[in-house]
């Protein structure tokens, strides 16, 4: 073979020689890199295991995640890290995620550092004791941010609108902060990718939820509680055919719930609660896919329908605090994962069925007009709270089919007749109220 013909597999090892020892360089710059972090930080015991002296593989170290032999994450939540973010983190040039979650960081937003990280798609600083207001420039993070968690800080001031020029950004979440006055919702309806969307307890100045929300129809999670929202809750919304979540909670909506809520073949969880929504409880829902539903706090009239007897994934119904009237339907006792049910506090009549779900933990049903007796038969029940109604019965003879109960407050009824001997049997009961009845006999 002609020596020109060998000239290709020369080269050849040649490159794979260099690339070999780049790469070897970089993984070397990057270990180095990380005992300096660790030393920005004050060598804290959560990073003992970033040292080249005990483990010369630094991608082995706690919290760090390689890609040929270079950093591309870092997960440091729950490390107790405390100050500020070392310079020196986006010395990393290949770093993608930076997860420093649940520590005590403190000062201001680090921008000089983190506008650094020219690769960074994923950031988190959320539960951290940073404050200050948001650099005007935030929008010189890395062009590739997908998602952006400022969440329970202190951050205070209005939120300037190049938060939402990260063309990339699926999530920003931003909820739970000191942020005040008008906050940039034409900017953030143009963020066509965004999947989440957190901007619950902050005083923003009243407003409705914006029209330009509509246009975000790949959301997934809307979290707008406690922000001081005034106003009805927009039929422009239902746009939104993606959400699993919506929670406009503690804020001052008013009007009825729309119907397309109750047909949103996706919703999966549902907060309205603490508001002042008038109207009548839905005759037609076809939300099948809910799973938690808490409307409580507010002034619904109105009777439960049987549809909500068609919500098979149902976990969580809360209704508590509203006018709402008439008899539950029985399927509602009977829906197969049903665990709660908070409905005291509204004009309900009628009596509960003798067996309910075999799921249901918790039952509040106070402050109404309900007859009837006890559940017989609840295996798991393990509260039950009747306060102030009209309950006509005797309890239960055998009460060791009730064995999971720490809580039963009847108080204020009609019972009636002995206190059986097996409430001795209740041996996880921790409260027991059968004050304001009509009991007979001796105390077991």
């Amino acid at each position: 073979m002609s020596n020109i013909c060998l000239l290709p597999v020369v080269i050849g090892g040649v490159l794979l020689l260099l690339a070999g020892e780049c790469s070897s360089q970089l993984a070397a710059g990057d270990r180095d890199t990380l005992v300096a972090i660790r030393k920005g930080w004050g060598n804290p015991r959560s990073l003992t295991s970033w040292d080249p002296a005990s483990a010369i593989d630094h991608c082995s170290w706690d919290g760090v995640t390689c890609g040929g032999r270079v950093v591309t994450e870092l997960s440091l939540h729950y490390m107790s890290l405390t100050g500020t973010v070392p310079a020196a983190v986006c010395d990393l040039a290949n770093l993608t995620r930076l997860d420093l979650s649940y520590n005590d960081l403190s000062g201001a937003f680090p921008a000089a550092t983190l506008y650094r990280c020219s690769r960074l798609r994923f950031l988190d600083l959320s539960n951290n004791g940073l404050d200050g207001a948001l650099p005007h420039d935030i929008g010189s993070l890395s062009p590739a941010m997908e998602h952006l968690n400022l969440s329970m800080n202190s951050f205070s001031g209005t939120v300037p609108p190049a938060v939402a020029s990260l063309p990339a950004l699926r999530s920003l979440l931003l909820d739970t902060n000191g942020f005040t006055g008008a906050y940039p919702a034409a900017e953030i309806g143009k963020l066509a990718g965004l999947e989440c969307l957190r901007l619950s307890g902050n005083e923003f100045a009243p407003a409705p939820v914006p029209v330009a929300f509509a246009k975000l129809t790949k959301l997934t999670y809307l979290g707008m509680s406690e922000m001081n929202i005034i106003g009805e809750i927009r039929e422009a919304l239902s746009s939104l055919t993606e959400l699993t979540l919506l929670d406009l909670s503690s804020n001052n909506l008013t009007g009825a719930i729309p119907a397309w809520v109750w047909r949103h073949e996706k919703l999966e969880y549902l907060y309205l609660y603490n508001n002042t929504l008038i109207g009548e409880l839905p005759r037609t829902v076809t939300a099948v896919n809910l799973i938690e539903i808490d409307l409580s706090i507010n002034q619904l009239r109105g009777e439960m329908s049987e549809d909500f007897g068609n919500l098979r994934n149902l976990t969580f119904l809360s209704l508590y605090m509203n006018k709402i009237t008439g008899t539950i339907p029985a399927s509602i006792w009977l829906l197969p994962e049903l665990v709660l049910v908070r409905i005291q506090n509204n004009n309900f009549t009628g009596a509960l069925p003798a067996v309910i779900s075999p799921n249901i933990q918790w039952i509040e049903m106070g402050n109404n007009m309900f007859s009837g007796s006890i559940p017989r038969t609840a295996i798991t029940l393990r509260g039950f709270w009747a306060e102030n109604n009209q309950l006509d019965c005797e309890l239960p003879a055998d009460m060791s089919k009730l064995a999971s109960l720490t809580d039963l407050s009847v108080p204020d009824n009609r019972i009636t007749g002995p206190i059986p001997a097996t409430i001795k049997l209740l041996l996880n009961l921790k409260s027991l109220n059968l004050s304001g009845n009509q009991l007979t006999g001796p105390i077991p």
